[in-house]
């Protein structure tokens, strides 16, 4: 018989995989029976899929929609005929055109992993050139002095808007680079781009967060005391760096492959992401469930490979108590510079708010796209509404709603972070699912419930926050007085009270302040499906959303909330780049 210390290793294995297909199952039931769950006929999406015309919705086109998919059966049945159908391979066919589904996924999965490939060897390399920047800074002493402000204005923008940056610059001003296709290698630099700029930026921010805290550490001193060279101390200290954010990259790596949605749309690359949206959008569900399974597989692969590498760089340091690190904090910092640039755009946002408290942001009183003027500093909207009324109006409602879905994200991957044994599975099954799928799903399961927006994105924002913490908590067990403090009598609470939290906040919510701006702009980008607020309200990803088609001829309708973000999450955080 098993001994109860060999038992408990064999559930402690067992309960991630445990998660992970229980989180599989969950979501592929709830997407086979989400026509059930919310009362809606699928019919009508489907005949419109197929003819494009409204006019053909007539009683007899519909009836012969549902004989033809077997709409009358229970949506239960259908999903058993397709469970046991995966099980052997085969997706079924797709409900718009009657193709195999398990055929397109193959065909648009290809390009999905190759768009993916490209852009984590560009987000690497961009990392490089940040770190050397890194390490030449360390060597000087000026390290703690330099801010890493372009990382920051790179997190603030999600893919689709860097995506509308780099069309208008490099294909519409200069005419380098084509828009849109996948022909050749001249149409790969663009979507690519698109993906690896905001990965980059949050990966070199994170990386340099956790640089700052090992080079912290006694040992340094100890070896630089040694004559141990510069670049020893720093390829060790990459190594303990790399270590709590292999999980992070692993995270990255998944939403280069499954979260390149918008990008493919925009980018008309036909990729997986981009099958999977017409799918939901459709509702044709055969490509949808098979779709989302294949890109929570591949999830759960990369994730499953990235805890693998983890310990194994760890080594038997994570199980003997034997790895010494410090605690990295979070406060306001220290540099005079810094707290003055802050306040100095918190003063221009509030200022601009007060301006806009003056001016009408609802009623066409200008010209069309009118050019910025005395009367109209920053211009008007496709319909004549005054810009700088708008911005400012919506600032305070889109920022608000940014907080409290950050808020929630962390409290969610704080908990779930700490309880990995059971919602590993959970983590990596909903870093798999795109921000825009999510949004379409949560629409389709709530009936378009007015804080669908909002639970979407929560929904997705708090599993990278989850993972973090999940590799912190990692090396916060590692540390010699957490391992010995059971020895010594502590409580399990006062080791989660006095070792494990304060070792794991600090650089948490620093990620969630690094989050804030995206997951501000996810939030209010969900508009342009129905999510959300509705026009002629000025939030900002909406007022995105709506002058995106203008922006060669009126780009500051486009970027001034774009700027808004970025300014304040550079202030943000150089409030605590300490």
């Amino acid at each position: 018989m098993l001994s109860v210390e060999t038992s408990g290793r064999f559930w402690t294995m067992l309960m991630p995989w445990i998660s992970r297909i229980a989180a599989l199952i969950v979501v592929v039931i709830l997407v086979g029976l989400m026509p059930d769950i919310a009362g809606i006929d699928p019919s009508q999406t489907i005949l419109r899929a197929r003819s494009g015309q409204q006019h053909m919705l007539t009683p007899e086109a519909l009836a012969a929609v549902r004989a033809d998919l077997q709409l009358d059966r229970s949506a239960t049945e259908r999903l058993i005929d397709w469970l046991h159908g995966a099980v052997q391979g085969d997706f079924g066919l797709s409900w718009i055109d009657g193709s195999s589904v398990i055929e397109g996924i193959q065909q648009t999965l290809s390009t999905s992993l190759l768009l993916m490939a490209i852009a984590l060897s560009l987000t690497f390399l961009l990392c490089t050139l940040s770190l050397l920047h890194t390490f030449h800074r360390w060597k000087r002493g000026k390290l703690a002095q330099s801010h890493n402000s372009l990382s920051t204005v790179l997190i603030s923008l999600p893919e689709y808007v860097v995506a509308s940056i780099l069309i208008l610059v490099f294909s519409i001003w200069l005419g380098w680079l084509p828009p849109y296709g996948w022909q050749g290698w001249q149409d790969v630099w663009l979507p690519s781009l698109a993906l690896a700029l905001p990965a980059s930026g949050l990966l070199s921010r994170l990386l340099r967060d956790s640089l700052l805290r090992v080079l912290n550490e006694p040992w340094v001193i100890t070896w630089l005391s040694a004559n141990v060279t510069a670049n020893q101390i720093l390829r060790f200290a990459i190594k303990r760096a790399f270590s709590s954010l292999i999980p992070q990259i692993a995270m990255i790596m998944i939403g280069l492959t499954g979260g390149a949605v918008a990008v493919e749309q925009i980018f008309s690359i036909p990729g997986i992401g981009r099958l999977i949206l017409g799918a939901a959008k459709a509702q044709d569900l055969p490509t949808l469930q098979g779709g989302l399974l294949v890109l929570l597989l591949i999830s759960i692969f990369i994730s499953s490979v990235s805890l693998l590498l983890q310990q194994w760089i760890l080594g038997h340091s994570a199980k003997n108590g034997k790895l010494i690190s410090s605690h990295s904090s979070l406060a306001f910092t220290s540099s005079k510079q810094k707290r003055v640039v802050a306040s100095a755009i918190f003063a221009l946002l509030l200022a601009i708010i007060i301006w806009s408290m003056f001016r009408d942001p609802y009623t066409s009183q200008f010209g069309r796209l009118a050019s910025p003027s005395l009367n109209t500093p920053l211009g008007a909207d496709g319909i004549g509404r005054d810009l700088l009324a708008r911005i400012g109006t919506g600032m305070l409602s889109t920022f608000q709603s940014g907080i409290i879905a950050t808020l929630l994200s962390l409290l969610v991957g704080l908990v779930l972070g700490f309880n990995t044994r059971f919602s590993q599975g959970l983590i990596e099954v909903t870093k798999g699912i795109p921000y825009i799928i999510a949004g379409l799903l949560v629409a389709g399961l709530t009936n378009m419930n007015p804080n669908s927006a909002m639970i979407a994105i929560v929904l997705v924002s708090w599993a990278p926050l989850a993972a973090h913490c999940s590799s912190l908590i990692v090396e916060a067990k590692a540390q010699p007085y957490t391992h010995l403090a059971p020895i010594w009598g502590t409580s399990q609470i006062r080791i989660f009270r006095y070792y494990l939290l304060p070792y794991v906040l600090p650089p948490l919510l620093k990620h969630a302040l690094l989050r804030l701006p995206v997951i501000t702009l996810s939030l209010t980008s969900l508009s342009f499906i129905g999510l959300g607020e509705k026009p002629p309200s000025p939030e900002w990803g909406l007022m995105i959303a709506e002058n995106l088609p203008y922006i060669e001829r009126a780009p500051l309708a486009v970027m001034g909330p774009i700027t808004g973000l970025v300014l304040m999450g550079v202030a943000i955080n150089l409030l605590f780049d300490d």
